[in-house]
Order: C-alpha cells, then sequence, then structure tokens
C-alpha cells in the first residue's frame, strides 16, 4: 500500500498556493491511481473552538480527543500517543476538490495534533536528537512559536502513522516547506526506509532577502549570478542562522529528493546549498486546474462581470483586468498601479474603457458577510473604503491610497479595490449577480496581473488563460520559463513576461548592493514606460480577438494541467 503524507500548514483550509497544489495534485487520476490513500498532516492551530471547525469546512470529524469524541473506537488507537506525550489529535476525512473542475475529487485522511501542552522530557529528548545528529540548535529559536510547532508535531509522527496504518506500507513524506522538514527529520532519525522528499515551494531565505532588500528582484538575481568568488548564498550575503527556517531547509539535503516548483527555485535553493547532489534536486511544475469554455459560454459570464462593474462605476468596461492575490510584498502590487497609468493613456487614446479588480486582503479568514453588507449599505464598499475594521486594516490602506490616486487621475481606467477571501454574492455583496462564483472572475478576465518581486511558481497568474485570457507577469515568476517553453511554437502567447531584472544586468556588485527604492522604482516605471504598448497589444480589446485566443487554448491545456504535470514530473522524479 502507497501512501502520501503530506506535512503542510494548510492541510484543514487552503489559504494560498500550497492548497491550490494539493487540490490540483491529489485529484488528478495518475496521482490516484499510483497512491493507494492520501494522508493531510498539521498542527491543531485553534485548540478551543466546536470540534467540527478544526478539519475545515465539509470535512467529517472521527475523532477529537479533546473533544471525548470517537466515532469508531479510535481510542484504542491514539489514546496511549496522547497520553504518552501530552497531546490531543483530531482525526477525520477532508474532501479535495479541483479549483475549476469540481467532479475532480478525492478523499484523504486529515490528522491534527495539539502540541500547546506536549510532554516537556519528549520534547527536550527529540531536540536533542536533532542537535546529535543535524546540528540543529533549537535553543537559538526558543520562544518562536512557528518553528516549535512544526517541530512538535514531528515528535508523535510515525506513532500516529505506523499505529493507524501499520508499519509496512510504502510511505512517501512530502515536507512542504520548512513545516514539513521536522516530521520528514522524524523518519531519518528513526532509519526508516520511507521515502522523503521536500517540496521547495520557495527558498525561505531568498524570499527574505528578496523582501528586504530595496532593490528587491533587481538586485537578488544579478547578485545570484555576479557573486564575487563566493559560493553560497550566505556567503554573499551573511550568515542567517538566526532564521530557523534557513536551517530547516538546509536539512533537505539530507532527504531523497528534493523538488523544486520552478528552475528559479532550484538555482536559489543550489545557491543555499552548493553542495546539493544534482540527481538529488529536480524540478517538479506545479500544474493548472482548467476545463475548457466555449465563446457563447465566456460571453455570458463576463456579461455577468461587467454587469456587476457597471453597478460600481456607471459604464461597462471594455476590458477587465484582475489581480487575484495575498497582500504581501512579494507580490508587487505597486507595480500593477504603476503599469496602469500607461495603460490608462493608451486605452484613452483607443477610446476603450477598462476595470481592473483587486482581490486581495490581509484577512486570510475573510469578512464576515454581515460586515460586508453593512459596509456596501452605508458607504459604497468596494468602490470606497474606510480605514480600520473592519474594513481596511494594516496594508490594505496604503494599497487603497495608492489605487485611489490612479483613480483620481485616470481617463480610461478605473481601479477597485476588493478586500475580501473569495468571491460571490454572499460574501462580496449584494451588487454581485446570483450566482456568481470566483471561477467566473477567472473566466471573465481579459488580463491577470501578477509582476511579484518573489514569486517561485505563480498559479495564480495564469489561472486566465485556459479561459482566453492572457497572463501578464515578471520574470521573478518561476512559471515565466514554463509558459515559454509550453507556447513556444504557438502562433498566439497569451502572456507577456516583464524583465525587470534585465534591467540591472549592467550594474556592478556594489550598485547592486546598494540599489534605492528611489533608483528601483525609476527603473521600474522606465521599463513600463517601454513596454506598455507591447503589453496592450496582447490583451484581448476585442470579442474577435478573445475569439482568436480562445480558440488557440485547447492544445495547450493539456500540458498546463494538473493530470500532465503529475505524470510528467511528479511521478517520474519519484524516488525507488
Amino acid at each position: 500500500m502507497k501512501i502520501a503524507v503530506h506535512i503542510s500548514h494548510e492541510s484543514a483550509k487552503k489559504i494560498g498556493g500550497i492548497g491550490a497544489v494539493l487540490n490540483g495534485m491529489c485529484t488528478a487520476g495518475a496521482y490516484k491511481k499510483f497512491f493507494d490513500k492520501t494522508v493531510l498532516y498539521a498542527p491543531l492551530f485553534e485548540p478551543g473552538g466546536d470540534i467540527f471547525s478544526h478539519l475545515g469546512e465539509g470535512a467529517e470529524v472521527l475523532f477529537s480527543s479533546r473533544d471525548a469524541h470517537d466515532a469508531g473506537n479510535y481510542e484504542q488507537l491514539f489514546g496511549e500517543i496522547t497520553r504518552k506525550y501530552h497531546i490531543e489529535i483530531v482525526y477525520g476525512r477532508r474532501k479535495l476538490v479541483s479549483e475549476f473542475e469540481a467532479e475532480r475529487q478525492t478523499s484523504a485522511h486529515l490528522f491534527l495534533v495539539g502540541i500547546n501542552t506536549i510532554s516537556d522530557v519528549e520534547l527536550a529528548k527529540f531536540k536533542y536528537r536533532l542537535w546529535e545528529k543535524f546540528r540543529i540548535q533549537s535553543d537559538i529559536y526558543k520562544g518562536n512559536w512557528d518553528y516549535e510547532q512544526y517541530l512538535r508535531i514531528a515528535i508523535p509522527f510515525l506513532e500516529i502513522l505506523e499505529g493507524f496504518y501499520g508499519t509496512g506500507a510504502e510511505y512517501y513524506h512530502f515536507a512542504h516547506e520548512y513545516m514539513g522538514i521536522p516530521c520528514a527529520l522524524s523518519v531519518l532519525l528513526e532509519g526508516k526506509k520511507h521515502k522523503t522528499i521536500f517540496v521547495a515551494h520557495e527558498v525561505s531565505t531568498a524570499r527574505f532577502l528578496v523582501e528586504s532588500h530595496p532593490g528587491h528582484d533587481i538586485s537578488f538575481y544579478n547578485l545570484l549570478q555576479k557573486e564575487p568568488g563566493e559560493k553560497s548564498l550566505e556567503g554573499v550575503f551573511g550568515s542567517h542562522k538566526g532564521n530557523p527556517r534557513n536551517e530547516l531547509i538546509k536539512r533537505a539535503v539530507s532527504f531523497d529528493r528534493i523538488f523544486a516548483v520552478s528552475d528559479l527555485v532550484r538555482n536559489e535553493y543550489l545557491f543555499l546549498v552548493p553542495d546539493t547532489p544534482p540527481e538529488k534536486i529536480r524540478t517538479v511544475y506545479n500544474g493548472l486546474s482548467a476545463k475548457g469554455i466555449t465563446i457563447d459560454e465566456k460571453k455570458e459570464i463576463r456579461q455577468k462581470i461587467q454587469n456587476y462593474l457597471r453597478t460600481l462605476l456607471n459604464f461597462t468596461p471594455d476590458v477587465i483586468l484582475t489581480h487575484v492575490t495575498r497582500l504581501v510584498i512579494s507580490k508587487g502590487i505597486w507595480r500593477d498601479i504603476s503599469l496602469l497609468y500607461n495603460l490608462d493613456e493608451i486605452f484613452h487614446s483607443y477610446n476603450l474603457k477598462g476595470a481592473y479588480i483587486l482581490l486581495s486582503t490581509l484577512i486570510a479568514t475573510g469578512r464576515p458577510p454581515e460586515d460586508i453588507l453593512r459596509m456596501e449599505k452605508d458607504y459604497g464598499w468596494p468602490l470606497l473604503h474606510k480605514e480600520g475594521w473592519p474594513d481596511l486594516v494594516g496594508m490594505e490602506t496604503e494599497i487603497y491610497h495608492y489605487l485611489q490616486l490612479f483613480n483620481s487621475r485616470s481617463k480610461a481606467i478605473r481601479g477597485i479595490f476588493i478586500n475580501q477571501f473569495g468571491f460571490g454574492k454572499r460574501i462580496c455583496g449584494q451588487r454581485v449577480p446570483e450566482d456568481t462564483t470566483f471561477a467566473d472572475l477567472r473566466m471573465a478576465s481579459d488580463a491577470e496581473m501578477g509582476f511579484s518581486i518573489y514569486e517561485p511558481f505563480g498559479i495564480a497568474q495564469l489561472e486566465t488563460v485556459p479561459f482566453g485570457g492572457v497572463a501578464l507577469l515578471s520574470s521573478s515568476c518561476g512559471s515565466a520559463f514554463w509558459l515559454e517553453n509550453i507556447f513556444r511554437d504557438a502562433e498566439i502567447k497569451p502572456f507577456y513576461v516583464v524583465d525587470f531584472i534585465e534591467s540591472g544586468r549592467g550594474m556592478g556588485y556594489e550598485q547592486l548592493r546598494a540599489l534605492t527604492k528611489k533608483q528601483r522604482n525609476t527603473i521600474e516605471r522606465e521599463t513600463f514606460s517601454s513596454r506598455a504598448k507591447e503589453i496592450f497589444d496582447i490583451i484581448p480589446t476585442t470579442e474577435r480577438k478573445r475569439e482568436e485566443y480562445l480558440a488557440n487554448i485547447p492544445d495547450y491545456i493539456s500540458p498546463m494541467s494538473w493530470e500532465t504535470v503529475v505524470k510528467k514530473y511528479l511521478l517520474a522524479n519519484l524516488p525507488t
């Protein structure tokens, strides 16, 4: 029996990219044919609250030690473990559903472990063993709960799995990001012959450096190429031993495989750990969940979204631009607005009207529907906003002000900031047409923006492509190379890659290290100014062009699909 064990913070609920990956990967037919069972494993983040809230919406709770809930005599399996380690175990089943293909589903076993009161003795023993075998100094990270919680769930990891499924199963442990590393290390500590795979959705240290340097991707990726005689990332940028994420992912070199989600990530990891055996690290791309639609279906869906926009803007946009993303610095949202200034002039000259929808929020769980309704009624949310909960919080305020400044100057394009998680009438207000879904927003979009400064892959940037839209992205997106490869011989290429990094190629080492925010902003503005017309020409601005793009895409949906990616990259690169 082959068991795929995925250790991830998104095991119980999709929050971002890893959740989308799990939904796509685990529902692929080739994956389900190879693996007999899928297991999701994570901390119990909210030990309080309603028992059925632990496993996420639509999940089935079968056992909860905290709540004395047992739907199948599971106490016999888990009771001794909970008492030995002073932990709580919640077990159940969760349905995984493909993002845009609801008929593609699978059921996964889900284990959440409450470790707030874990045995101090067992914790100390495990930390010592990590130091003894892997030289991880846990004492440095005392008080760092992000590190501590993922280390703690590793302590009972094997006993839970082998107690439930037995020791004879063929286990494949997928450590998604640094969060899964301690669990996989516990497998190595016990000398098990299980397969261990680090799924590098990013390189945490690279992300930190890109985000924290004022030159962002322009500085970092050029320095990666120009390193002056040094052999590693830490040789160039200094030690990051104080960052537990850095120390954990470096230990993945001991695993059977490292799956990098793009060539960018592969290069970043080799920069961090240069002595990684080349055969150990493989590029395993992400895929897309998509189904084909007809031009009539697209027109009908576009009309729904256009009607919604007309109620907000008092005009019907000819072109719909979108950016669906997490609200973090790496997404480079200010670059969207910089491009909008250029596109606005071009749209105006062609007598076109456009709408830009930014769907993003700092609140991962989304705002309560009743608050949305109240804000919509009181002052016209999401066209207008107010500072403070339940509306603008943190970085949302800054983004809104940038967008409002653009709106005050624009002639042809208006921007709307929907600071909510998801899209639909219930969660985004009464002006959204009935039966409108998040998928409709993707299908209606003419172009999805995503000029990230750090984007290991970037599934969201590509989600409009299967529906006849285009992807506008930066060369710092790992999916850019993947797109170029897939559409190499295509007559119509439904994407445009803006290479900000190229602008720094001629700079010296010290110039790149000293690049300021002001200088970077100038580079970005000049880059967009010189490429704005080319970007405009890519965007489908007419019905005829939309029909051409949609007719072009069927031959390329399969190479981009999760089915193909799982067969060609994931299964083909598993350790044997």
